[in-house]
């Protein structure tokens, strides 16, 4: 069962001509960046584009993608859940094989289950999806742990508890304090 990328932009391998880069210039429309960012799990994905140069490579049926991407988000600060935006600026530099098949370590029954478990959505039929190569390259990118500027674990514990911070112990200096009594 294919799964359709939330933003797809394909490209036939077979209408690149050798040794000759072919300029994409990608920009995701508000739905695409809607469904982003749900997949992403971020509260907002917005001007989402991307500038890039598809290669074939005359010797050895190779496509090389090239060029930058960038995004604004919004993700969830995972101390006080408010909203960290960010700007996002990469690179990508990436290459891939014109059958899309890129073996682990040369063993046919272990490639097959690999792309059972992890189907490549990327490459497929003869068609570079640029846009999921560009989405996949964006989740790298992502903040795994965002925190909002000024927010530490520290001060968010000892706010939602008081002003007592939390000193465990504390509780074993009283108990001996206890038996010496």
């Amino acid at each position: 069962m294919a799964i359709q990328p939330e933003f797809s932009h394909p490209v036939a391998v077979d209408s690149l001509i050798p040794d000759k880069p072919r300029r994409v210039r990608l920009a995701a429309t508000a739905e695409e960046c809607a469904a982003l960012a749900s997949r992403f799990d971020l509260q907002c994905l917005s001007g989402l584009t991307a500038d890039l140069a598809v290669t074939r490579i005359a010797e050895g049926n190779i496509i090389k993608v090239e060029g930058d991407f960038e995004a604004e988000v919004v993700q969830t600060c995972v101390v006080s859940l408010q909203g960290v935006p960010a700007e996002i600026r990469a690179h990508l530099d990436t290459y891939f094989t014109e059958d899309g098949k890129e073996g682990f370590d040369g063993d046919e029954a272990a490639d097959a289950a690999m792309e059972e478990e992890f189907p490549d959505t990327v490459m497929e039929n003869g068609q570079l999806d640029l846009g999921e190569l560009v989405a996949q390259y964006l989740a790298l990118e992502l903040d795994p742990y965002p925190r909002a500027p000024g927010v530490g674990l520290a001060a968010q514990l000892t706010e939602n508890g008081g002003e007592k911070p939390n000193r465990p112990f504390e509780v074993l200096k009283n108990l001996t304090a206890k038996k010496d009594e």
